[in-house]
């Protein structure tokens, strides 16, 4: 992570690779009062994914299709993983249905593994974000930021608390109330750091951070003693939390560029996020009867997924330095037969 002045925000890097172990922790939960208290505090970490995007799409946006292709292989290669890993442990083909296409161009879900719906919403948020820009409009998105997260919140969490309805969580869990809404706020934070550093100091959000996870973890406990609880992604206290801690995270002495947690988080963190599920689904339908396991899967699943993510990337990038070098080979060749036949 990259400011202008050269300097790198390693700590965001390293608030990457926590969230990725956050949403870890969303899918296979802690058990007890421990995950009653853990979970609603994990809900920060896609809105936190989501506004790092945003705080540095000032460089990106200088050349916003190299990025949108970048995200759509992205999703390319997971689906097609997800669709094999299925065939594997199910041992049939499960194509999807028209209702599952109609539901993933419009609400950005999957058909094969729930989860990708943060890289559907990620591409449509580019896409918006690209074309906002090209139309002049990129500040008139910041006023739907408190609109969509408020609609968010009502037919979210608190859905059977006004309506005594839950809905199904694709309506509100897509690129429209959570990935724009959190992209915009990086964004706005990115071009107002400096009014915000000033405002809010780190001794400030050490105070600061502390109450909003409190109120967060008394929200959800609310909700659920008064089994109000519904489906949803984000509470009140959420948006405040992630900022603060995002705030916090530019502020604080940055570590070094070699720091472990910062690699991890720069190289593998994405990857992390997209193959952890395979290893929730082997624990769930072989081991999950072990309760030796059970308070430390989290852990095992994280390092298992850290494991293919590094074996990924070399292989990837060996792959890209050999077709590099293929490619210099044949310019090579090429360049040689002009020289002769211009002799």
């Amino acid at each position: 992570m990259e400011e202008t002045k050269g300097k790198r925000l390693n700590n965001l890097d390293v608030l990457k690779v926590i969230c990725a172990f956050l949403v870890i922790c969303i899918h296979i939960s802690y058990k007890g009062n421990l995950g009653n208290t853990i979970t609603p505090l994990c809900r920060i970490a896609v809105p936190i994914f989501f506004m790092i995007t945003g705080y540095f799409y000032y460089k990106t946006s200088k050349s916003p299709l190299k990025q949108i292709k970048k995200v759509l292989i992205l999703i390319i290669l997971a689906n097609c993983l997800y669709f094999v890993f299925g065939i594997m442990i199910n041992g049939q083909i499960e194509l999807p249905t028209k209702e599952d296409i109609v539901k993933s161009l419009i609400f950005n879900s999957s058909p094969f593994a729930f989860h990708l719906w943060y890289l559907n919403a990620l591409l449509y948020v580019l896409i918006i974000a690209y074309i906002a820009d090209k139309l002049n409009i990129r500040k008139k998105m910041y006023f739907f930021i408190p609109v969509l997260l408020i609609t968010n919140i009502i037919f979210g969490e608190y859905a059977i608390a006004l309506f005594n309805k839950d809905y199904d969580p694709i309506y509100m869990r897509n690129f429209l109330f959570i990935g724009l809404p959190y992209f915009f706020i990086g964004d706005l934070l990115y071009k107002n750091k400096e009014n915000l550093i000033k405002k809010f100091s780190i001794k400030k959000l050490t105070i600061l951070i502390p109450i909003f996870a409190l109120t967060t973890v008394l929200e959800e406990h609310i909700l659920t003693i008064n089994k109000m609880d519904a489906i949803g992604d984000i509470y009140i206290s959420t948006t405040f939390l992630a900022i603060a801690i995002f705030l916090f995270s530019i502020q604080a002495k940055q570590v070094s560029d070699e720091n472990k947690l910062a690699i991890i988080g720069r190289k593998y963190s994405t990857h992390i996020y997209i193959v952890h599920l395979v290893f929730i689904d082997i624990f769930n339908k072989y081991i999950s009867s072990n309760n030796i396991l059970n308070n430390s899967i989290q852990i095992i699943i994280f390092f298992a997924s850290l494991l293919v993510a590094i074996i990924y990337v070399n292989f990837k990038n060996k792959i890209l330095m050999a077709w590099k070098k293929c490619n210099n080979l044949i310019d090579l060749v090429k360049l040689l037969h002009i020289s002769r036949e211009s002799d």
